[in-house]
């Protein structure tokens, strides 16, 4: 595609020679001739000036300063990630997904196709209702009873189990479980040691517009009311969600984060990498939980937390400062009780 094109079609601003032609995107230190190298991150943009990119994708703030110094051409963009997903998008169309079920695929005579609806070879479903454009990939189940909005992906090896209902645009990963039930228990009597008898669930799964869920992902069923994710909420791979979790729209779940039952995560919320949220907690709208974070008790709407316990972010970078300063503290104490002749007064 032509630099010009491509400028035009990202929305981007180009600096250099338009007519000069690309192939695909790599990163800036992969990136050779033919190529656009994409440079976002402070460390991407150092080596930006010995690419060997036939043009760079960059912020407009770092073109602005130092566009004349790079040695190729550039687009500058207001919006790098944007511009970067449009570019790929425009250099690598998607092929056409092929259509109409694959006759090793088993689909139950009850079941609504739309149109344009693609099930792939040994995928299952039921008496579901797939709504147009929908594609079940290779060794996905759909249960009985399931709902699928249109133009909605259901990856390979994918379990959709009674009680889901999915909106339109929703990718499910390879490997997700949606459905299934939550870890609730009833205790038989008082003795710890004894089994304890699980509760049936009633409630469901329901995912709205647009939802991505990661492979591997696993969504519960709600026990007594459906466990929701709101519109555009995106959630990783390998991430849990207990029975009756509502998530609200445009959330962001990364890999390997747990939310336990009854918890409610707001809308536009945050949740980096293997953060854990305790039972019936409450993460508000806009908030931003750290990795490795233990929410045990409610983040309020568009706070930063760290750390676990969770404690406001800034008071958690101040704690490790001084964590990492227990050891020469601990020398300085030792020294002082040689110098007085007796130990330092412990307090408990």
């Amino acid at each position: 595609m032509r630099l010009e094109a491509l400028a035009r079609a990202l929305g981007v601003r180009l600096l250099g020679d338009g007519d000069l032609e690309v192939t695909r995107v790599r990163a800036v230190d992969d990136a050779g001739d033919g190529e656009l190298g994409f440079a976002a991150a402070p460390e991407e943009l150092r080596t930006a000036h010995t690419t060997k990119a036939a043009a760079l994708l960059v912020p407009e703030g770092w073109a602005a300063e130092h566009a004349h110094e790079a040695p190729c051409a550039v687009l500058a963009a207001e919006h790098p990630a944007r511009a970067l997903a449009a570019a790929i998008d425009a250099l690598y169309p998607a092929p056409a997904a092929p259509r109409g079920v694959d006759p090793r695929a088993v689909v139950h005579a009850g079941a609504r196709l739309g149109r344009d609806v693609a099930v792939g070879p040994g995928a299952v479903v039921g008496r579901a209702v797939l709504g147009d454009g929908v594609i079940i990939g290779p060794l996905a189940y759909v249960a009985d009873g399931v709902v699928i909005g249109a133009r909605s992906r259901v990856g390979p090896g994918a379990l959709v189990l009674e009680g889901v209902q999915v909106g339109a645009d929703a990718l499910i990963g390879p490997g997700a479980v949606l459905g299934d039930e939550g870890f609730v228990f009833a205790p038989l009597d008082d003795d710890a040691r004894r089994a304890n008898v699980p509760v049936r669930h009633v409630g469901g799964v329901v995912l709205e517009d647009g939802v991505a869920v990661g492979a591997n992902t696993c969504v519960d069923r709600g026990a007594l009311r459906d466990t929701h994710v709101g519109a555009h909420a995106r959630i990783d791979n390998l991430v849990q969600l207990g029975h009756d979790v509502q998530v609200g729209a445009d959330a962001v779940l990364v890999a390997q984060v747990g939310v336990a039952g009854w918890s409610t995560i707001g809308a536009g919320a945050v949740l980096a990498g293997q953060a854990g949220v305790k039972e019936r907690t409450r993460v508000g709208e806009r908030a931003r939980v750290g990795g490795q974070a233990g929410v045990v008790h409610d983040v309020a709407d568009g706070a930063a937390v760290a750390g676990t316990p969770t404690m406001p972010h800034l008071a958690w970078l101040k704690a490790m400062v001084r964590l990492q300063g227990l050891d020469a503290l601990e020398r300085r104490v030792r020294a002082l009780e040689q110098r007085l002749g007796a130990p330092l007064e412990r307090r408990p």
